[in-house]
């Protein structure tokens, strides 16, 4: 029997894709400049490339570390926005202490359900064999007469 669909169900605009940073962070630190590489880019060659603030925005060009804050913007808003829609995820108030006694009455239940089909299956072996064996004793009946 599948869970409730209900549990499932996750608030309006979060994804597990929205939680998901490493792509970001993957491009940003790509875009990265190694600083000892632009010092050594700066003595041969003059000044490097820097990005503009449109290339900064729009998630292209180089990087350097003083762009990374205005760059990891939209990184931020979206761990912000996930942030509060996870707070809205049901049972989320409750403490682990209060999620680990559910978890043993849960697991006591468990064993408890258990206990009970194995007990069913023994009854339900026993008048299997009573069936066979009244069975048996009618065919055995009918052949002596």
């Amino acid at each position: 029997m599948p869970p409730p669909s209900s549990l499932f169900n996750l608030p309006e605009g979060l994804s597990p894709d929205s939680v998901d940073t490493l792509p970001m962070l993957s491009a940003l630190l790509s875009r990265l400049q190694n600083p000892s590489s632009t010092a050594h880019t700066t003595s041969t060659s003059g000044s490097p490339p820097a990005a503009s603030p449109s290339q900064i925005a729009s998630g292209t060009g180089p990087l350097s570390i003083k762009d990374i804050p205005s760059a990891t913007d939209e990184l931020k808003h979206n761990l912000q926005r996930a942030r509060l829609q996870i707070k809205d995820l049901p049972d989320m108030d409750r403490s682990v202490e209060e999620q680990e006694v559910e978890i043993k009455e849960l697991e006591e239940k468990i064993r408890r359900q258990r206990e009970v089909l194995v007990g069913l299956r023994d009854v339900g072996f026993r008048a299997k064999k009573e069936r066979e064996q009244r069975e048996k004793e009618g065919v055995a009946g009918l052949m002596e007469t």
